[in-house]
């Protein structure tokens, strides 16, 4: 899976809950690993660090185009 800047993710939900979507706002290494930054859509103000190797992950998270 490709991951860029400003991309839309949205994580595959379990046990029916409305699935959250989050945008990538920058990448980030830490230590030599690729991390990225990303906001929920929602709330702009809160960021997570994530490492890329997650978002790849097809059952946690899927792009939305």
């Amino acid at each position: 899976m490709e991951l860029f800047v400003d991309n839309v993710l949205e994580k595959v939900s379990d046990g029916g809950f409305e699935p959250k979507r989050f945008r990538i706002r920058r990448l980030k290494t830490i230590s030599g690993l690729i991390h990225a930054v990303i906001v929920d859509i929602k709330d702009e103000q809160s960021e997570m660090l994530v490492a890329l190797s997650v978002l790849e992950d097809k059952n946690k998270y899927k792009i939305i185009k």
